[in-house]
């Protein structure tokens, strides 16, 4: 759904498909999708996506990041929760990355006996793990600003620093350092958030409150001395936010637990 079909369903919505005589500007409108974004971007789970850039070594040698310790990141970059090194080998000790649980449970039923037991490897290795993470720095440290979208990284350097410092070092490339992968969530496209149900109620929602709150700033009838009920427009669109509210609370629901033993 573009941004004029979905005015024309606020619009719709308001005036009872034109059957009523009042309506939004349409540059209140807009404002009103403006602000409805930038809420959605920050509260609602599938208002964005999950995705991983990887920044070259090179742009940590860089004057610029030498002076700030700082990258600027895209604009549609709405949160980042996770910046590591690049490389290493997969969780089993080969080059493998696809190490989800359905795969390793689909190798124990489908493939031959005398591969089995990965599952019980791969507990073993989350649990050394654990114990080596205190020793085995993989992440960095770093500070995210979501208003003016950069990066900043506390602590080691990556361009002094990593995995693949030796084997750089030993061919002539510079001081070392590594890539680093950034995990992020990214903004949704436009057309794709618009499509979304909750979306449109919760614009029409927050229209209809806007629409009674300029309507009541002066009271007066419409021809045939018919009396405009502004509160009930502003109960109606209170309402209707009140529920989609609800419904992102439920669906925004944790994918994990925390257990103290």
């Amino acid at each position: 759904m573009t941004e004029e079909e979905l005015i024309q369903e606020i619009e719709d919505a308001l005036s009872f498909s034109c059957a009523l005589p009042y309506n939004l500007n349409q540059q209140e409108t807009k404002r009103i999708i403006k602000r409805a974004k930038a809420w959605f971007f920050d509260n609602y789970q599938y208002a964005v996506e999950d995705r991983v850039f990887i920044l070259q070594n090179e742009i940590f040698r860089h004057p610029e990041f030498r002076a700030t310790r700082q990258i600027k990141l895209p604009e549609s970059i709405i949160s980042v929760y996770d910046v590591r090194e690049v490389g290493g080998s997969g969780i089993s000790g080969n080059p493998d990355k696809d190490f989800g649980d359905s795969k390793l449970l689909g190798s124990e039923l489908l493939l031959s006996p005398f591969v089995g037991d990965n599952l019980v490897y791969r507990t073993v290795m989350y649990s050394y793990f654990d114990l080596a993470k205190a020793y085995l720095l993989s992440t960095f440290a770093f500070k995210w600003n979501k208003n003016s979208k950069k990066l900043t990284i506390l602590g080691r350097d990556p361009g002094r620093s990593g995995k693949n410092q030796q084997a750089q070092l030993a061919q002539g490339f510079g001081s070392g350092g590594t890539d680093v992968s950034v995990r992020c969530f990214v903004a949704l496209n436009d057309d794709d958030l618009f499509a979304d149900e909750l979306f449109v109620r919760y614009c029409i929602a927050k229209s209809k409150i806007a629409l009674a709150n300029m309507l009541s700033v002066f009271t007066y009838n419409l021809p045939g001395g018919v009396q405009i009920n502004a509160s009930d427009i502003k109960t109606t669109g209170e309402a209707e936010l009140a529920e989609v509210m609800e419904m992102i609370n439920g669906e925004n629901t944790p994918s994990y637990f925390l257990q103290w033993n």
